[in-house]
């Protein structure tokens, strides 16, 4: 048995449905003649079902009272009338109701449709519930999610949002997701994306960059999965930002590169060119007596020589990584190679000098 409401401004077709109702073993909850009637029965005694006349008195016709009642209470609508103008057809079929009776009413079309209409409306419920516990789940995730359809970006977490660079959903939803692909990465992505929908299956690790809405790049390892997102096919993409590791790994290449090339004295210094560390085998070519943590390396004159413009330009070229150096002590030519480490940003994080070759002066 449901609970109906009965949305009618004729008095004896009000009664004639309360009667069809009753023998359906339904309970008519009340008879409303106007749309401002039903909305308040709507709050005060939440109906299942609302049949629904689409002339009424009063300022609100049928239509726009089950606009209203399915956005607000989420109740099914069926719409009963006698009115099958084109016009008041194509509007009642977009404000998604669920169902279309025409005048005269038949007992057992009206059982059928309201049988029919709560249990699609209660389906429609649990998907809709679904939906909003997994939106949930991605805007609590604590990593970058992307849904894509049909090539777009249809959501996006706050991570996710915050990786892009941007403040604003609006700059990123709707858009291309290729629109966010480094050049040397579109092919890649583009055969990702083309690839047909295949519910549940999955998208191994690969590295790629993307570009945020500021025109940054920014590196990243993806992954996903096709899932179903309001009720259409769509890839769900889990973005790493990995500027982290690629920077630790450069870093790492460049120990490397060091030792490789014969590492022995070497000094490094942070992006203000104040010492932070530094070998034995430095400190006995410059003095084993002097403390030299701290202090700028072009203020260990007379120590050391070195020319503190070429140094500076060279760590302001943000293209460059390496250079070779001369530096000069009172009786020492040492040539010399220097590494630059940068930051995600391109910054200085630290210099390295390593002394490649000593020569005594003549």
């Amino acid at each position: 048995m449901f609970k109906i409401l009965i949305v009618e401004d004729d008095r004896f077709i009000s009664t004639i449905l309360a009667f069809f109702l009753k023998n359906l073993g339904h309970q008519s909850i009340e008879r409303c003649r106007s749309g401002e009637e039903a909305l308040e029965v709507c709050k005060n005694n939440r109906p299942e079902v609302v049949l629904m006349d689409i002339h009424l008195e009063g300022d609100m016709d049928g239509i726009s009272t089950a606009e209203k009642i399915q956005r607000e209470f989420e109740i099914p609508v069926i719409y009963i009338s006698g009115d099958t103008s084109s016009e008041i057809v194509e509007r009642a079929i977009i404000t998604n109701s669920y169902g279309y009776l025409v005048k005269p009413i038949q007992k057992r079309e009206l059982g059928i449709t309201i049988d029919l209409a709560y249990y699609k409306h209660k389906v429609d419920m649990e998907r809709k519930r679904r939906e909003q516990a997994f939106r949930q789940f991605i805007s609590g995730a604590a990593i970058p999610i992307v849904i894509v359809s049909d090539g777009r970006i249809r959501y996006l977490n706050i991570n996710a949002l915050h990786l892009f660079h941007s403040h604003y959903i609006e700059d990123i939803m709707g858009l291309p997701f290729i629109d966010f692909t480094s050049d040397s990465e579109k092919e890649t992505i583009k055969n990702i994306l083309s690839q047909p929908p295949n519910s549940g299956s999955s998208i191994g690790l690969i590295k790629s960059s993307i570009i945020g809405a500021h025109g940054k790049e920014i590196d990243v390892a993806i992954c996903g999965s096709w899932i179903k997102f309001n009720d259409t096919d769509a890839l769900q993409l889990v973005l790493f930002d990995i500027a982290d590791e690629k920077k630790a790994l450069s870093e790492l290449n460049l120990f490397k590169k060091i030792l490789k090339e014969g590492m022995a004295p070497y000094v490094e210094m942070n992006s203000f060119f104040e010492i932070t560390d530094y070998n034995d085998a430095f400190q006995s070519i410059i003095s084993p007596a002097i403390e030299m943590k701290g202090s700028s390396l072009f203020n260990l004159k007379p120590f050391i020589n070195i020319e503190d413009g070429v140094m500076a330009d060279h760590v302001k070229n943000k293209e460059i990584s390496n250079f070779d150096l001369d530096m000069n002590t009172s009786y020492l030519n040492l040539k010399c190679r220097a590494y630059i480490f940068r930051n995600k940003e391109f910054e200085t994080d630290k210099i390295i000098i390593s002394i490649l070759e000593t020569i005594y002066k003549e």
